[in-house]
């Protein structure tokens, strides 16, 4: 093996290379060469290695994987090194060319150009299925992906592989490679390939004016609708407002704003993202549903404290979100986060509203818990189903003599609750004080207990 010159190569002594490029030896040293050429960027010692008139290396067939497993050069640094360049473990190299993958992957334009004009055993840029075009595309190496496009022989077909280029560019919203791709002369790709994956991707990465131009495409554009609205769920999801409205829209196939049973209005609540929930809530068609997937969006609103969202699920018109969902879930988010205001609105629900002891009393514990004297108060004198002080054995009595609050206004509350006062002997029977004594001792580290 040549290793004199593949380190030539690899350490940029630019007239040894070429030098040593030009000598005589074997194929398969020539090969080796050739895949560490393309993979630093020397396109002139692979075109001598190209040219050479004895024992020339092959743009168009290598053993590829074989060749670097081969007992002759496995334990090279360079074969090594290679085998870590390649992007599948399924890849053979039977046409493509392994140097032409190598290239392209690493934007080498220079040596993607000799491979393509070598002599009668140039580098096929369809070879492999396109995996060379692919991944040019998805590295971003628009002059590379021009140039395979346009190969005089064997060019890459922009849908290959099922528009997997195509979605790839699309989902990283970069738009000349994309219009290339859909305006190439022969196989061009199409924007609703793969099921909508394109658009999906799109709209997952945030990438407005690539939607739009998916959606408006002259032939074969991208359905809003697509994968049941999971292009609107992404967008809602990242909170991009004005795609949320194109793909609500669209003249055709306009995307449904209930659809997957409501994830675009649960992702735009858990975002904050007021102006959209209210476009999701008022689509003149398919409108999304306020209480759909069993609350979660009001649970959302609430966990983000988003309180203008919250009033406007629970004032829908229609289908209004249910303030007792998942149990109270909704209350008790807001007695955990402190809330004062979201728990009252939850309470005071014109329909389904929240119980204040729902739960067996938990909210009233988180309450105290929490030190909330005003949600505690708001909780004890609820109108219907208030929070009972007694519930859970007293429980929540025993947290605020526990946290060391006898003598506070959260304890008397309790203990004088309207309806279901905590009883003075909650705990095993002992008197309040005693209790409070008895837990504060318990909490001091043993040794100081006798003190």
């Amino acid at each position: 093996m040549n290793k004199a010159l593949c380190s030539a190569i690899e350490h940029s002594k630019h007239g040894l290379a070429c030098e040593l490029a030009s000598r005589p030896q074997s194929v398969e040293d020539s090969n080796l060469a050739l895949l560490v050429a393309a993979v630093h960027g020397r396109a002139d010692v692979a075109q001598i290695l190209l040219e050479t008139p004895q024992r020339t290396a092959r743009a168009d067939k290598e053993s590829g994987r074989d060749l670097l497993q081969d007992d002759a050069y496995r334990g090279s640094t360079q074969a090594q090194g290679l085998h870590e360049e390649l992007p599948s473990p399924s890849y053979t190299a039977s046409n493509v060319g392994l140097a032409l993958l190598l290239a392209a992957v690493r934007g080498h334009t220079e040596v993607v150009h000799v491979l393509l004009h070598a002599n009668e055993h140039a580098a096929h840029a369809d070879g492999e299925g396109g995996i060379a075009f692919v991944e040019a595309v998805m590295n971003g190496h628009t002059e590379i992906v021009r140039m395979l496009l346009n190969a005089h022989q064997h060019a890459a077909h922009a849908d290959c592989d099922g528009g997997k280029a195509f979605v790839e560019a699309a989902s990283a919203g970069n738009s000349e490679i994309v219009q290339m791709l859909l305006n190439a002369p022969h196989h061009a790709a199409r924007a609703d390939c793969q099921e909508g994956e394109a658009l999906v991707g799109a709209a997952r990465g945030g990438h407005t004016e690539m939607v739009k131009m998916l959606l408006t495409a002259p032939e074969h554009a991208a359905c809003a609708d697509c994968q049941e609205g999971q292009a609107l769920v992404e967008a809602a999801r990242g909170g991009h407002t004005e795609m949320v409205r194109m793909l609500l829209d669209a003249p055709e196939h306009a995307a449904h704003a209930d659809c997957k049973e409501g994830e675009a209005l649960a992702g735009a609540a858990r975002g904050g993202h007021t102006e959209m929930v209210r476009m999701l809530l008022n689509a003149p068609e398919h409108a999304a549903c306020a209480d759909c997937m069993d609350g979660q969006a009001l649970l959302d609103a609430v966990g983000g404290g988003y309180t203008e969202i919250v009033l406007m699920l629970l004032n829908a018109p229609q289908h209004a979100a249910h303030a007792d969902c998942q149990r109270g879930e909704a209350l008790m988010e807001a007695v955990c986060e402190g809330q004062a205001e979201t728990v009252r609105m939850l309470l005071n629900a014109p329909q389904h509203a929240a119980r204040a002891d729902c739960q067996e009393g938990e909210a009233l514990v988180e309450a105290v818990r929490g030190g909330h004297i005003e949600i505690v108060r708001t909780l004890l004198n609820a109108p219907q189903h208030a929070a009972r002080a007694d519930s859970q054995e007293g429980k929540a009595l025993v947290e605020a003599v526990r946290r060391g609050q006898t003598e506070t206004l959260m304890v008397r509350m309790m203990l004088n609750a309207p309806h279901h006062a905590a009883p003075d002997d909650c705990l095993d029977g002992k008197p309040l004080l005693e209790a409070a004594d008895g837990a504060h001792d318990a909490e001091r580290p043993a040794a100081c207990r006798t003190c």
